[in-house]
């Protein structure tokens, strides 16, 4: 399994000393970056080995994907074209996988029912993943906290979510911070083996990078994952603290134990 970070190009220096093995972007950031501005980072991304395989914070706030009248078309227009310019770009940079978080953008709306919403829900998803797959990449589903969003917080609901979008290159994220959160069967991780396609990590407790005491539990985690051969990657996606350099550097050890 890859061990990456979540962070911009600015830190690859860093994450190659450390032999981190990619990095995780901003894919909103990176759609919306001006042609010159997205020349200049190219430019420091192809300095390291390190490739952007990963994206996350998928869609900028404001984002209007549902259409309470039911007219939705107009709006999976705007989305497709958005997607499509941010997936150029980010198999320039070796993109594997985007991140379909985006809490407040995605969530259940008031003038809506979760019966239309999850229709709705479904059709982006499908846009997303035929984006994606003209560039060779997958979108996943991240199940977030129900602290953090009132849409999509279980693995299960994640996963019925990814298969109601009909498409092959839309799967699903465990992130082990939210799981926990949520309190979502761990033991169940296997079951959905076969969306499975990338996952997050951060301490359970605090949100921060992993520690030495927390070594049964990431061992837990990586007997599972063995379970989930779709999963190829972890990022760490962490509260980084003061000092993101020492932060990175003292989780790189431990993370070994993903290999």
């Amino acid at each position: 399994m890859k061990i990456g970070v979540c962070t911009s190009p600015d830190k690859l220096p860093l994450l190659t000393e450390l032999k981190y093995d990619y990095f995780e972007a901003c894919f909103s950031w990176l759609a919306d970056l001006s042609e010159d501005d997205f020349r200049a980072q190219t430019a420091l991304v192809e300095k390291y080995p390190l490739a952007g395989e990963v994206y996350n914070i998928f869609f900028r706030g404001g984002t209007q994907l549902y259409a309470p009248d039911g007219n939705q078309d107009p709006l999976l227009r705007e989305v497709d074209a958005y997607a499509e310019k941010g997936f150029s770009r980010a198999a320039v940079w070796g993109g594997k996988i985007a991140v379909i978080g985006s809490g407040f953008v995605r969530g259940l709306r008031d003038d809506m029912t979760r019966e239309e919403t999850d229709r709705q829900f479904a059709r982006v998803l499908n846009v997303c993943g035929e984006a994606a797959s003209r560039h060779g990449m997958k979108i996943v589903v991240e199940p977030l906290s129900r602290n953090e969003c009132n849409y999509i917080h279980t693995m299960e609901e994640g996963a019925a979510a990814a298969r109601a979008a009909d498409h092959p290159a839309v799967g699903v994220l465990a992130d082990f911070y939210h799981h926990a959160k949520n309190g979502d069967d761990l033991d169940a991780l296997p079951q959905y083996a076969d969306l499975l396609y990338h996952t997050h990590y951060a301490r359970l407790c605090d949100r921060g990078v992993p520690q030495e005491e927390d070594r049964s539990q990431l061992l837990r985690l990586a007997e599972l994952l063995k379970q989930c051969p779709k999963a190829e990657r972890i990022s760490l996606e962490c509260s980084w603290g003061a000092d993101f350099d020492a932060a990175v550097r003292s989780a790189r050890k431990i993370m070994e134990i993903f290999r």
